[in-house]
């Protein structure tokens, strides 16, 4: 693959995984990378995985690595972490590397049109000619009326910068020997 399309590829699943975070940590299990042939049976939902700093004492077997960047908490991170060691039989999980980054992005609100009432209010008075049986007579009247019109306003658009937060984890997820 050359590095042009390997950039391309890498920026299309950067921007994809910024989904992440709304997904369920089941969604992560495509990120785990096994590093043996041998299949493990899954542990127990209720198997409280160990996630360590360095390397454990007790000797151990690396079985698999889980990396990928996400906009999602810290909290997600590490139950992705848990769901990912238990579905593939790990005993415990050795934190490689994380990393957060801020990178800012712009983003548009379009413009669009809203109508405002504007209310007129008519009064005074008014003079008509009658032309009845009794002849034409003049008519004076007071009086008043209201009229609402709807007019447009244009609400412009606008751009702005926000700041997305990714979390970066690696991890190995062993058996102990």
């Amino acid at each position: 693959m050359t590095k042009p399309v390997f950039h391309g590829v890498l920026t299309a699943l950067s921007l994809a995984l910024l989904l992440v975070g709304c997904e369920s940590v089941s969604y992560t299990a495509q990120f785990y990378r096994p590093s043996t042939a041998r299949v493990f049976p899954p542990k127990p939902k209720d198997y409280s995985v160990p996630i360590f700093s360095k390397p454990p004492d007790r000797p151990y077997t690396v079985i698999g690595r889980l990396s990928f960047t996400a906009n999602a908490s810290y909290d997600f991170m590490i139950r992705a972490i848990h769901y990912n060691t238990r579905l593939q039989g790990g005993d415990a999980a050795i934190m490689l590397h994380e990393d957060i980054e801020q990178r800012p992005y712009n983003y548009y609100v379009p413009g669009y049109t809203s109508y405002v009432p504007v209310t007129t209010y008519s009064f005074g008075t008014t003079n008509s000619r009658y032309c009845g049986p009794g002849g034409p007579t003049r008519r004076s009247e007071y009086g008043t009326s209201t009229s609402t019109t709807y007019l447009p306003a244009f609400n412009p658009g606008y751009m702005g910068v926000g700041m997305l937060t990714l979390r970066s984890i690696d991890a190995s997820i062993i058996r102990y020997k």
